[in-house]
C-alpha cells in the first residue's frame, strides 16, 4: 500500500469516529438506585458467538435477583411484624406469625409431659425458615416466602387470613379455622393469577416441624406418609430419623406428617391426587433435647392458573393426640393407629374397646389390666387346659418311652414306630400340648401391642408407686447405676421373675430325663425366669403388671388341672407298667 492510501485510509477512520459520537443521543439521566440496563438490550446471539453469553447471562440473571430482592425488602419494611396470632379452642391453643404465614407453637392443655411439670407443647419448632405450614414455590425461590411477611387481613379466636402478592404477579391466600372441640385446622390456600397471561405454579409446603419426642426421645419419632392401596385402605409409610433424608414418590400419597409414640401431626389435602413427593430430612435443633429434630416437606404437583384466576388448595392439618376418639375426626387417619398395633391390629381394637369398657366400671387403667387379663385366662382356659393335660399325660409315659429306648437303643426308627403306637393306644398326641398354645400366640401379641402402644396407658396411675403404666414402676431411685437396667428399682418385673420361676417348676416334663437334647431344653426353660425379668425391667408396667399377673393364673391353673387329671393304669403287652397309684412327678 502506498503512503497516499494509508493516509486516506486514516483520514477516513478519523472522520468515521467523529461521526459516530456526534451523532449518538442524549443519555437520560439515571433516576438512584434505578437498574442501568435492560435484559433485552443485550445481543445474547452475538455474545454466544464471541463466548461471553454465559457470563453475560449470569450477570443480568442476578441483577433481575438483586431487583427482586430491593422490591421485596421494600414491601416487607411496609408490613408490620406479628408474631403471636393466637387461635385456640378447648383442646388446643397455637400461635401463628405473619412471617411465613406459619404456625410457631401448639400447645394441649389437656396433656401433660412425662416430668407432668407442664402442659405438653406438641410443637416447638426451632427452623424459623421452615415452621408448619410455610410455603415455598418451586419455580420462585427468590421470593423466600417462608419468611415472607404476609398481610393480615382478618384475626379472631377462631380464624386468621393471611395475603401476599409476590412481584410475578401471583397472590397467596391462607385461611386457617379452628373448630371447637376439634384437634384440627381448616386450611385454605388459594393462588391468584393477576396477570393477563397463563401461570404454571407448584409450590411445597411443611407439615411438621420441631414435634415433641415423647418418652425416652426417639421411641416412635418417625415422619410418616399415607398412601392409598385402594379398597378404602390406607397403607403407613413410616421412615426413622436415622433413615432421613427421605424422598417418597409413591403415587396415591394421601397425606404426609410426623408422629411419636402418641401424638401425630398431619397434614392432608381434600383431593387424593394433589401431592407429587414427600420428603424428611433432618435438622439440627440448639435444644438437646430435640436432638433428633426434622422436618416433613409436602410437595404439591404443579397447576395451571388461567389469566385473572385462581386455584383453591383444602386441607386438613392434624395435631393431636393417637386415639380412635380424635382421629376419626379426620378421614383417612385411623390407619396410623392401625400401624401401630401391627398384624393383630383386629384383636387390639377389641382389646381396647374391652379395656374402655372396664375403665367406665372402674376409672383405673391398672384394675381394667388385671380384669382383661383375667377374663383373656377365662376364654382361653379350654385351650390352656387341654395343652395341660396332654403335657400330664405325656410325663406319664415318660418311664415307658424310656424303657423303649432302651430295648430299641441305636435303632431310632424303632423307636419312633413303638413311640406312635403307644401314643395310639393310649390317644395321646405329642402335638395337643403345642397346638392349643400356638392358638393363644396371637391373643397373647395383641395383649402386648395393646398394653405396649396404647394412649390409655400414658400417664394413667394404678397404685401408690406406679403412677404412669406407661412408663417402669419405679419404686425407689437406685444410689447407683445397674449396667443394662439403669438407675431405678422396679418391683414388678422381680415378682414376675419369682412367679416364672414357680410356673416352671409347675410344668409337667414331657422328656426323659438322660436324652441330652432334653437336658439342655430343660436347662434353657430354668435360666427363662431370669431372663425374662431382665428383658422386661425397663418395659412399661402397664405391660409387667398383665405378664404378672397372668403369670400367677398359669400356676392356679396348673395346680388345677393337675388335681383334676385321672391317672391311668398304663398296660404294654398285656403288663401293666405303670400304675394309676403312682405319684406324678
Amino acid at each position: 500500500m502506498d503512503k497516499k492510501a494509508l493516509l486516506a485510509f486514516v483520514l477516513c477512520g478519523i472522520i468515521m469516529l467523529y461521526f459516530f459520537n456526534t451523532m449518538q443521543p442524549p443519555q437520560q439521566p439515571v433516576e438512584e438506585g434505578a437498574e442501568e440496563f435492560t435484559e433485552e438490550a443485550v445481543d445474547r446471539e452475538g455474545l454466544k458467538e464471541r463466548g461471553l453469553g454465559e457470563d453475560v447471562t449470569a450477570g443480568v440473571e442476578g441483577r433481575k435477583i438483586e431487583k427482586a430482592e430491593k422490591i421485596e425488602k421494600t414491601v416487607q419494611e411496609d408490613i408490620e411484624l406479628q408474631d403471636y396470632i393466637l387461635l385456640q379452642n378447648d383442646v388446643m391453643k397455637t400461635v401463628w406469625t405473619n412471617e411465613g404465614a406459619a404456625l410457631k407453637s401448639v400447645i394441649l392443655p389437656e396433656f401433660r409431659n412425662p416430668e407432668r411439670t407442664q402442659v405438653l407443647e406438641l410443637l416447638k419448632p426451632s427452623r424459623t425458615d421452615s415452621l408448619p405450614l410455610s410455603m415455598k414455590l418451586t419455580e420462585e425461590g427468590r421470593y423466600q416466602l417462608k419468611t415472607r411477611r404476609y398481610k393480615v387481613v382478618e384475626s379472631g379466636s377462631d380464624r386468621v387470613v393471611f395475603t401476599t402478592i409476590l412481584e410475578n404477579g401471583i397472590q397467596i391466600t391462607k385461611d386457617i379455622s379452628l373448630q371447637s372441640g376439634k384437634y384440627y385446622f381448616d386450611v385454605a390456600i388459594t393462588l391468584q393469577n393477576t396477570t393477563n397471561s397463563e401461570v404454571l405454579a407448584s409450590y411445597s409446603i411443611t407439615a411438621a416441624n420441631g414435634l415433641y419426642p415423647e418418652v425416652d426421645k426417639i421411641t416412635g419419632l418417625a415422619s410418616i406418609a399415607g398412601i392409598d392401596v385402594g379398597k378404602g385402605k390406607t397403607k403407613i409409610a413410616h421412615t426413622d430419623v436415622k433413615d432421613m433424608p427421605y424422598k417418597n414418590e409413591s403415587v396415591g400419597i394421601t397425606f404426609a406428617g410426623a408422629t411419636n409414640k402418641y401424638f401425630a401431626v398431619v397434614l392432608k389435602p381434600s383431593l387424593n391426587n394433589r401431592i407429587a413427593s414427600i420428603t424428611s430430612e433432618s435438622v439440627e435443633n440448639p435444644d438437646p433435647f430435640y436432638e433428633d429434630d426434622f422436618i416433613v416437606d409436602l410437595h404439591a404437583k404443579r397447576v395451571s392458573i388461567q389469566p385473572q384466576g385462581e386455584r383453591r388448595h383444602d386441607y386438613v392439618f392434624f395435631l393431636g393426640p393417637k386415639k380412635k376418639e380424635a382421629l376419626t375426626q379426620c378421614e383417612g387417619l385411623l390407619a396410623i393407629l392401625d400401624y401401630d398395633f401391627g398384624m393383630t391390629r383386629s384383636i387390639c381394637k377389641i382389646l381396647v374397646k374391652i379395656l374402655n369398657m372396664f375403665y367406665g366400671v372402674i376409672p383405673n387403667y391398672g384394675v381394667s389390666i388385671l380384669l382383661l387379663t383375667i377374663l383373656v385366662k377365662l376364654v382361653l382356659f379350654p385351650l390352656t387346659r387341654k395343652s395341660q393335660m396332654s403335657m400330664v399325660r405325656m410325663q406319664q409315659l415318660q418311664p415307658l418311652i424310656a424303657q423303649l429306648k432302651e430295648k430299641h437303643k441305636g435303632d431310632k426308627q424303632k423307636v419312633g414306630q413303638e413311640q406312635m403306637k403307644l401314643f395310639k393306644q393310649h390317644g395321646v398326641n405329642p402335638m395337643s400340648g403345642c397346638f392349643p398354645i400356638l392358638l393363644q400366640m396371637p391373643v397373647f401379641f395383641a395383649l402386648f401391642r395393646t398394653l405396649q402402644n396404647s394412649f390409655e396407658m400414658r400417664q394413667a396411675p394404678f397404685v401408690s408407686w406406679v403412677t404412669d403404666l406407661s412408663e417402669p414402676d419405679k419404686l425407689f431411685h437406685l444410689p447407683f447405676t445397674i449396667p443394662f437396667l439403669g438407675e431405678w428399682f422396679n418391683i414388678l418385673p422381680l415378682i414376675m421373675g419369682v412367679a416364672s420361676f414357680v410356673q416352671m417348676k409347675l410344668t409337667p416334663k414331657t422328656t426323659s430325663g438322660d436324652d441330652p437334647q432334653a437336658r439342655m431344653q430343660q436347662k434353657m426353660m430354668q435360666m427363662m425366669p431370669l431372663i425374662f425379668p431382665v428383658i422386661l425391667y425397663n418395659f412399661p408396667s402397664g405391660l409387667t403388671l398383665y405378664w404378672t399377673t397372668s403369670t400367677m393364673i398359669s400356676i392356679g391353673e396348673q395346680i388345677l388341672i393337675r388335681r383334676s387329671v385321672k391317672k391311668l393304669d398304663i398296660y404294654y403287652k398285656g403288663k401293666r407298667v405303670i400304675d394309676a397309684k403312682a405319684k406324678v412327678k
